[in-house]
């Protein structure tokens, strides 16, 4: 039951952005609210049938195998190396693509607002990753 309680509260929050939606007389904002509402609510009933299901007695032997593997690999260190690389690489990937998007939309005219956005998020992901260096250096 503890697990399944922010699941619960993600549906009634689903539910309610759904209500909003629909009573909304808006177009783009009533879809809007009534699309989130809609995934919200039902990624949440699915987990919530997932945690039902793996907590079944029949599967309980099978679920704390699952559990001691998910910890095991959560604390290999080989596994947190390839995280942490992962999250490297991505990182490095995502900032080429955001100046080469930031140069395509340049290249065929796009308002300079759209531009400044894709170069600001650019700038974010730097200044963040600086940040999150520097906390985790700080701490090791």
């Amino acid at each position: 039951m503890k697990e399944m309680k922010s699941f619960m509260i993600e549906f009634v929050i689903g539910v309610i952005l759904i209500g909003g939606g629909l009573i909304l007389q808006v177009d783009y904002y009533s879809s809007m609210f009534f699309a989130m509402g809609c995934g919200l609510a039902l990624s949440s009933i699915v987990n919530t049938v997932r945690i039902i299901y793996w907590q079944n007695p029949k599967r309980q032997d099978e679920y704390e195998k699952r559990k001691q593997e998910a910890h095991i690999n959560y604390i290999d260190e080989r596994k947190q190396y390839l995280r942490m690389k992962a999250g490297h690489v991505t990182y490095q990937i995502m900032t080429v693509s955001l100046i080469l998007l930031a140069f395509v939309l340049a290249l065929f005219h796009v308002e300079a607002w759209i531009i400044g956005m894709v170069f600001l998020l650019f700038i974010v992901q730097c200044v963040v990753g600086t940040m999150v260096y520097r906390i985790l250096e700080n701490r090791m």
